[in-house]
């Protein structure tokens, strides 16, 4: 008995044979990258929100309810957000 409390002492509650160190800081700041890109979309609206919005434009320019001046002016407004 004496001498697994003096292993135990040794090496601590967790023994050997754990993962590296390192992983744990490098899975945090993948979780951190993640959580940080996910926000970023949803904060802007997303990448679909944007090309949907192409869409529409384009299709009222096809139809005729804009005119060029006012597709291109919506178009450069749309690239700039």
């Amino acid at each position: 008995m004496h001498t697994a409390l003096s292993t135990i002492a040794a090496v601590g509650p967790y023994g050997h044979g754990g993962p590296p160190f390192f992983l744990f800081p490098a899975f945090l700041l993948l979780v951190l990258l993640a959580v940080a890109v996910v926000f970023g979309v949803l904060r802007r609206g997303g990448w679909r929100a944007r090309s949907d919005a192409r869409a529409v434009l384009a299709d009222r320019f096809a139809r005729g309810d804009i005119d060029a001046d006012e597709y291109r002016s919506r178009l450069a407004e749309l690239s700039r957000k």
